[in-house]
């Protein structure tokens, strides 16, 4: 069954309030259809959100949904409306998708700020800061914790390790689903006995990449499934290779012990976000390897957001070396935010440098944006 639209008109009230924060921030306030191609969130938004989509098949055969996020939306205008660059974009409305702990529909406010005007950490930290104004409609300062993460330190490192590339990818998506010692020493480790099997009428076609996808394919219109829906047998492929295909690395036992080592301590920093600087530079003396430029945009970061931020710097600010966040798209640094005791983020964001390429865009367009869930803040949920 699909959610009822009915529950959960933007009041008034609400879309007057956001629409003075865009203002402030320069946003272009962005309508979206409610009924989108599906094709855009299943080829790029990753497991976590396809699973959770609201589908459905157009007159034409075509993969439908109803709107899960607002974040592809915006892209795709972005793209057809040939707007200049750079260009921020607000946003206010419902979107649908199951969720375990609420109803499947619910309202949504962000940000997303496309193409670079400066250092693309000055950017991060800009919209950082209005995800934190944001909340502040509705929560004090006294009572958020603000949770950073930084994906791109970690692809440093492993540049730094001098990682081979069939294991660098390994790991870049496992840290994408929570990396941890544990399943990094089942990475590094894995033997024969771990490797999932293929079907029978597959193991024919292990050959290749693409030879596996053609068989997929068949397997999956053998059994009356459309390869269309969901993730494409090319995807599939894909993925079983990368995650369980051959496990020689070229690596000696000396150097993926170098590499467990590392990764393990990295995996294991938590600090205030404010240390992270100072305990990154000890890091690196310690193991003998180089975060880079990376380091330094962070702290550009930082230091731009709490600028920027002043006094509505939240009182608890935290960086988690191993946080990321279930979406593909995501590139770059990445944060939520949480009301005080309570579990369950209130919004959420990062940087997405890949995504409008993917969609179409002829150059890679630096991108950072966030979402904001109003039904987990006080009043606002009152006010849907």
């Amino acid at each position: 069954m699909l959610p009822n639209n009915s529950d959960n008109p933007v009041t008034s009230k609400t879309k007057a309030a956001f629409g003075e924060l865009f203002a402030r921030h320069d946003c272009f306030m962005a309508e979206m259809a409610i009924l989108q191609a599906a094709d855009p969130f299943l080829e790029t938004a990753g497991e976590d959100l396809r699973r959770r989509m609201f589908t459905t098949t157009g007159p034409a055969g075509e993969e439908l949904c109803l709107r899960p996020d607002f974040t592809i939306p915006v892209c795709i205008y972005h793209l057809q409306s040939k707007t200049d660059l750079p260009c921020r974009y607000g946003y206010l409305g419902p979107v649908f998708r199951q969720r375990d702990d609420g109803p499947g529909e619910f309202l949504q406010m962000g940000v997303e700020h496309l193409g670079r005007t400066e250092k693309p950490q000055i950017e991060d930290g800009d919209v950082m800061a209005i995800a934190v104004e944001a909340c502040q409609t509705s929560i004090s300062s006294s009572d958020l914790l603000l949770k950073l993460g930084d994906p791109s330190l970690f692809y440093g490192l492993l540049a730094s390790l001098g990682v081979p590339d069939a294991l660098k990818h390994r790991l870049i998506r496992a840290f994408s689903r929570g990396l941890n010692a544990t399943i990094l020493e089942h990475i590094l480790r894995q033997g024969d006995a771990d490797i999932l099997p293929l079907p029978d009428q597959l193991v024919p076609n292990y050959g290749s990449k693409a030879d596996l996808a053609a068989g997929v394919g068949q397997m999956m219109r053998d059994q009356g499934l459309s390869i269309y829906s969901g993730r494409s047998p090319e995807a599939i492929a894909e993925r079983y290779i990368e995650t369980y295909g051959p496990q020689d690395y070229g690596l000696s036992g000396d150097e993926k012990d170098r590499i467990q080592t590392v990764l393990s301590a990295y995996l294991c920093l938590e600090c205030p976000a404010q240390d992270v600087g100072a305990n990154l530079s000890a890091f690196e003396a310690e193991y003998n390897v180089s975060f880079g430029a990376k380091l330094v945009a962070y702290t550009e970061r930082l230091s731009h957001f709490e600028s920027k931020s002043g006094a509505r710097v939240p009182a608890r600010f935290v960086f988690s070396s191993g946080f990321a966040r279930p979406l593909d798209y995501y590139t770059g640094f990445v944060f939520e935010l949480y009301r005080k005791d309570v579990s369950r983020p209130i919004a959420g964001g990062g940087r997405y440098d890949k995504l409008m390429e993917i969609l179409g865009a002829d150059v890679s367009v630096p991108a950072v944006g966030f979402s904001l869930w109003l039904d987990r803040l006080p009043s606002w949920s009152d006010a849907q």
